[in-house]
């Protein structure tokens, strides 16, 4: 353990140290425990990413064809620009395939930021001459994404969406390996004081099966039966009062 203790450093561990500093617990297994639950918390990730971007890639392929991520008349020049960057990073130019399998590595090149925009209002697209509003409620939602979430009504865009950036903020920190055993704090989103929300890692992992079971209530179920977050969150080794589960 001291291994590991001496390649990270000290000002990572202190606050693990601190709330085992009056108990048995060595600060080194408060960490390791907070390991397994974030690597628990991404493998149910994982599987919802999956079946989101599938469901999600599926639908905008049947409205708009298989080369839909071509379609400038209904994506905002940032969707285009992850598009791109998404393109260049999987070396697609190069690959010698029919358009369905350079679709699907699309698919699976693009980040999961990707698929939460295309969920939100969209941007603007063109010159200064022939810049329009791409209103992504009309173009992409209503023909096309609302089908890849059957578990919501036509116009519960925003449930998905609001649902869909919490969890991206949650994956988002596990990606960066930052803390999430005193909650997760939420990107761009204050309360109506104007304090920045925060949730506990037990309500953004509820948010993640949420927006599992507006995709797939049987993947939702799936997730809630066999995910590990519950049962490590009841084996933490210290009192959960110093901490946000």
């Amino acid at each position: 353990m001291h291994r590991l203790r001496a390649a990270i450093p000290a000002a990572r561990i202190a606050r693990y140290d601190k709330v085992c500093a009056d108990t048995d617990v060595d600060g080194m297994d408060l960490y390791r425990w907070a390991s397994s639950v974030a690597l628990a918390v991404f493998d149910d990730l994982g599987h919802l990413e999956v079946a989101m971007r599938s469901a999600m890639a599926r639908e905008l392929a049947a409205t708009y064809g298989v080369n839909w991520y071509e379609r400038v008349e209904i994506l905002d020049e940032d969707t285009l620009e992850l598009i791109s960057e998404a393109w260049q990073t999987g070396h697609l130019s190069k690959l010698d395939a029919d358009s369905i399998v350079i679709h699907g590595k699309l698919v699976a090149t693009l980040m999961f930021g990707f698929w939460v925009k295309i969920l939100g209002k969209g941007g603007y697209q063109g010159t200064d001459e022939d810049r329009s509003r791409r209103i992504y409620d009309t173009l992409l939602w209503k023909p096309a994404l609302r089908r890849a979430f059957p578990e919501v009504g036509d116009f519960d865009r925003s449930r998905v969406e609001s649902a869909a950036r919490r969890v991206r903020s949650l994956r988002n920190r596990i990606a960066h390996h930052e803390h999430i055993i005193w909650g997760v704090p939420i990107a761009g989103e204050q309360d109506s004081s104007g304090t920045p929300v925060r949730l506990s890692l037990t309500e953004a992992h509820d948010t993640l099966i949420e927006l599992a079971g507006y995709v797939d209530k049987g993947l939702a179920g799936w997730l809630m039966e066999n995910s590990r977050v519950h049962t490590l969150i009841e084996e933490c080794p210290v009192w959960e009062g110093h901490l946000d589960l």
